[in-house]
């Protein structure tokens, strides 16, 4: 194991499994803080030493506990943090590094023994970096570790905090946004379409491929943000998903280097593109040339 004792911080159910995942495979102790009551029953039965409940309200944003977190984390002597990737995450992570004095590692893309991978330069190399001596705080998104079953025959005990967090800002009202949940990072196969589609009823053709595939369906960032065709949870690229699927199939998809860091870590892309010359081709292990009009209706009925 790399690790001596680890602390997962998870504010949803999925950050709560794939970071408590991540954990069990880098050490053999570790702990678990949560701010949901609902999360308590699924994160006391990974392996953890203990779970620690900070009783959030809507006055409090998770962040402003950091000062409290910090200090259990030092009092147990762990030797690294593991946080969600998320906007709550990072500025959790953010002000935990302050209060432990140490380096925060944002958005790794893999982490194996004491050396974690993460994108730069717009995803077009990636740097490793080795974390030594003290506590290291790294942010994780979704799809780094491989999800594993948690042991229902173990329960953690749960350590409820009710203490609130000094804040000088309080939190008056939450405005929900009308988002999609997806689970694509963590999806086996991927249908990604770009934006060579012509209309927007295309989408159901890319989505009875999925179907036929047993894949989730995805997309280019304009296909999301441009068109409007699919949710923006669901776009891959750098500042998308980052996918690491046994099988991803790019259709009209150019293959630019922001929308391929999201895809190349695949095990097997499949590229069908009209454009002969497209970047894409020096990508994948298998592409088709052709009219997608042509391809897609004819791969479909022979899947059905």
């Amino acid at each position: 194991m790399s690790y001596n004792n680890i602390f997962v911080i998870a504010d949803t159910e999925m950050s709560l499994k794939e970071l408590a995942s991540g954990a069990a495979k880098l050490s053999s102790k570790s702990s678990t803080i949560i701010f949901d009551s609902s999360l308590k029953s699924l994160a006391s039965s990974f392996a953890v030493e203990n779970v620690y409940l900070y009783e959030s309200d809507d006055s409090v944003m998770i962040e402003d506990y950091a000062k409290m977190i910090a200090e259990v984390v030092q009092v147990q002597n762990a030797d690294l943090v593991l946080v969600s990737n998320s906007v709550r995450g990072k500025l959790l992570a953010g002000k935990l590094g302050v209060y432990l004095d140490t380096c925060v590692v944002s958005g790794i893309s893999s982490l194996e023994e004491k050396t974690s991978q993460r994108m730069v330069y717009g995803g077009a190399a990636f740097r490793s970096e080795n974390l030594t001596g003290g506590v290291t705080v790294v942010t994780s998104g979704a799809g780094v570790f491989e999800l594993i079953e948690p042991n229902a025959s173990e329960a953690a005990s749960v350590k409820v905090i009710s203490e609130k967090p000094e804040s000088k800002i309080k939190k008056i009202q939450n405005q929900p946004k009308q988002e999609v949940v997806s689970n694509i990072a963590i999806a086996k196969k991927v249908v990604d379409m770009g934006r060579g589609f012509k209309e927007e009823k295309d989408v159901e053709m890319c989505r009875e491929l999925a179907t036929l595939l047993g894949a989730d369906l995805g997309c280019s960032r304009p296909v999301a943000e441009n068109n409007g065709w699919l949710p923006k949870a669901v776009y891959i690229g750098v500042t998308g998903i980052i996918l690491k699927p046994e099988l991803v199939v790019a259709i009209c998809t150019s293959g630019q280097v922001q929308h391929m860091v999201g895809i190349n870590q695949a095990k097997t892309i499949v590229a069908i593109n009209k454009d002969e010359n497209a970047p894409i081709f020096s990508s994948c292990d298998f592409g088709m040339v052709g009219d997608v009009y042509e391809i897609l209706p004819m791969l479909i009925e022979k899947l059905k």
